[in-house]
């Protein structure tokens, strides 16, 4: 998730000013945790760290290790990963991460540099820059939601079969996620045709921006953009005008020439079985 990994009841009290502060941490740091529950989603915690199972993806989240735990925690994921018939999963070190030396001690254990190795961490509290160059509308339909994650499996070549069962996963989780309400999903369409999707969950303190893509034909035309101000409207809607999220590569350029503040950086170490 390359703009990212609740609403957990609205609130008619004005929001707090911005500032960075462990909750807003915790959202850009530990995005798996906030994700509505659906039918593939599995979230186990244990002592001093969480493991998220999200389909064929699994995170290792909130790691408040003591230093006798770590190669314990190593082993339990291990474990996690083989009972969910999983090959590898992605720990995520951010600032609020213990201990210090984690990253290192994880590389004497064999963990590798992540894909990418290291994101930002951003917050927002004010309109972002720039201005919508295209359409984007919300889905509130099952078939508007299978346009957006086609949009997302294109963009990363997923293979068919992969696609098929993923769209059957939609299929199960699509009455949750509405029944839920906390997740919104958008689709960007340029003249019409869908070229961009993103996603975005509605905590009590930000929306937390969840994954985004835009088809290779359609970049360069501000899509990305246009999906943040659409995410950004609805948070003002809901009554938190906040966005939290961590960025890699790609969106990290767009997300501060938007004008986000960054607030930390998250460290990503792949466990591979």
């Amino acid at each position: 998730m390359d703009d990212a990994l609740e609403v957990r009841g609205e609130s008619d009290e004005e929001p707090e000013a911005p500032r960075v502060n462990s909750e807003l941490l915790e959202l850009a740091e530990e995005p798996g945790l906030w994700l509505p529950g659906e039918p593939k989603l599995t979230v186990f915690r244990g002592e001093g760290f969480a493991f998220v199972a999200y389909g064929r993806s699994a995170w290792v989240h909130r790691l408040r290790l003591e230093d006798d735990q770590v190669e314990p925690t190593v082993n339990r994921v291990t474990a996690m990963l083989g009972l969910k018939g999983l090959a590898e999963a992605t720990w995520w070190l951010g600032e609020l991460t213990t201990p210090s030396d984690l990253a290192d001690r994880l590389a004497e254990l064999g963990l590798e540099p992540g894909d990418p190795p290291e994101m930002v961490s951003f917050t927002i509290a004010e309109r972002p820059s720039g201005e919508p160059t295209v359409e984007v509308r919300r889905a509130e339909t099952l078939e508007e939601l299978l346009v957006a994650l086609e949009i997302d499996w294109a963009s990363f070549e997923a293979p068919e079969d992969e696609r098929e069962l993923r769209r059957r996963e939609a299929e199960l989780a699509w009455p949750q996620l509405q029944a839920d309400g906390r997740q919104s999903t958008y689709v960007a369409y340029d003249d019409g045709e869908p070229v961009g999707f993103g996603r975005a969950v509605f905590t009590r303190s930000a929306a937390l921006l969840l994954g985004g893509a835009t088809l290779p034909s359609a970049r360069g035309k501000g899509v990305y953009t246009s999906i943040v101000h659409a995410r950004w409207d609805e948070a003002v809607e809901r009554g938190v005008p906040r966005i939290a999220v961590s960025a890699g590569p790609q969106s990290a350029p767009i997300l501060a020439k938007l004008g986000f503040e960054p607030i930390g950086r998250v460290r990503l170490l792949s466990q591979r079985l």
